[in-house]
């Protein structure tokens, strides 16, 4: 049985998410621009975004949910809502010719509770 660890909210945090098996999915101009995007439709509504840095394979972000959201639920927001709007907007597709599913190429390597900066 899983311990429960209980959800994380009510703080400022740093996050580390890298693409699936770190490919360099955020390089392009068009990819980046529509992560910067995502990440300012949520902003003040369910998160406050202090900084970011988007990186060609991750990307940092410096965020505060706000209450009832929570930080899981505000990572959720930003990669689902990319993957979404990637798949709708920009049309990708894979070898198969079936959409790809960016939500698994963002499957979190966060490190939520390593970096964990509690606001005062």
């Amino acid at each position: 049985m899983i311990p429960y660890r209980g959800t994380l909210g009510n703080g400022t945090y740093f996050i580390t998410a890298s693409t699936f098996e770190k490919q360099y999915l955020l390089q392009s101009k068009r990819m980046a621009g529509l992560l910067i995007n995502v990440l300012s439709h949520y902003q003040q509504r369910k998160y406050h975004l202090h900084e970011f840095v988007i990186m060609p394979n991750h990307f940092h972000l410096l965020i505060t949910p706000l209450l009832p959201v929570t930080l899981e639920k505000s990572m959720q927001f930003i990669k689902g809502g990319f993957s979404y709007r990637a798949r709708k907007e920009l049309d990708l597709l894979g070898k198969s010719g079936r959409p790809v599913s960016t939500t698994a190429a963002f499957a979190m390597r966060s490190n939520m509770a390593a970096s964990v900066i509690t606001s005062t």
